[in-house]
């Protein structure tokens, strides 16, 4: 099977080296809010209320896989419709007992989102910065860590995302779940979505812009990963291109867009 490999400027106290990693898998976490037993109790109220087409996962967090070669740091690359949008979230590298940390964002088509779990994200390419972090720099530390994110859609600059770490549950709690320690190394997970800002509806209102844009769909999305103690950050940017679909056809006929399920 061939190989697929990326490359991270390994950034320490020390210095910068550059380092390649063979990826050996790819996974993301989904509903990696910091209070499991809250999530669970709204989840399980959804699965009862929708069967078996639910959105919401029997665990939680729920890990998925994603297929390696939509790992990409490519600062633009192509995607199926113009309906896909973004997420900031930490990105985790293992690779045997090193654990290094970096930012990506985990993209998903916006339209399918309603009707299937998983297959909406693994159907997208997911991009990760070229900067990475020692985890053991920021483990004392962790819940300082700040995650951002804007959009920029017809000119305008949208923030979305901006909180701290603490929000979510920590990467040790994802680390010492079975199907995370099942990954093959080198693993890349993406550790799950912060919320998004309510401001981001009401920047939506005022300039007219495409609701969707509130669920990371636009022109432009950059991410960043701010560490307030050592005061650095790293940043990743990048231009979704649509290859076209028939969304404009099917709109004219009338159907009504989805409605789309809880943040995960």
């Amino acid at each position: 099977m061939r190989t697929h490999n990326i490359v991270l400027n390994i950034e320490s106290k020390n210095g910068v080296t550059p380092r390649t990693f063979e990826v050996g898998s790819v996974a993301g976490a989904r509903f990696t809010a910091r209070d499991v037993e809250a999530t669970r109790k709204q989840m399980d109220e959804q699965l009862a209320a929708e069967g078996h087409f639910s959105s919401a996962t029997f665990t939680n967090p729920s890990i998925f896989r994603i297929a390696r070669y939509l790992l990409t740091q490519d600062t633009e690359f192509e995607v199926q419709g113009t309906m896909t949008g973004g997420e900031g979230e930490v990105v985790a590298i293992r690779d045997s007992a090193e654990i290094f940390i970096s930012v990506g964002s985990d993209q998903c088509d916006r339209e399918l989102d309603p009707i299937f779990p998983d297959k909406p994200k693994q159907m997208c390419p997911h991009p990760v910065a070229t900067t990475a972090w020692p985890y053991a720099e920021v483990e004392d530390h962790w819940d300082d860590l700040r995650i951002q994110s804007t959009v920029t859609t017809q000119g305008h600059a949208v923030p979305l995302q901006d909180s701290r770490l603490e929000a979510l549950v920590t990467l040790d709690y994802l680390r010492d779940m079975p199907s995370v320690q099942s990954l093959p190394d080198a693993a890349v997970l993406f550790c799950g979505s912060s919320p998004f800002l309510d401001s981001a509806e009401e920047a939506v209102k005022e300039q007219n812009l495409s609701p969707f844009t509130t669920w990371g769909v636009g022109d432009a999305f950059s991410v960043r990963l701010y560490d307030p103690v050592l005061e650095r950050a790293i940043e990743h940017s990048f231009v979704p291109v649509p290859v076209g679909d028939d969304l404009a056809e099917r709109q004219s006929e009338g159907r009504a867009l989805p409605n789309f399920p809880m943040m995960d």
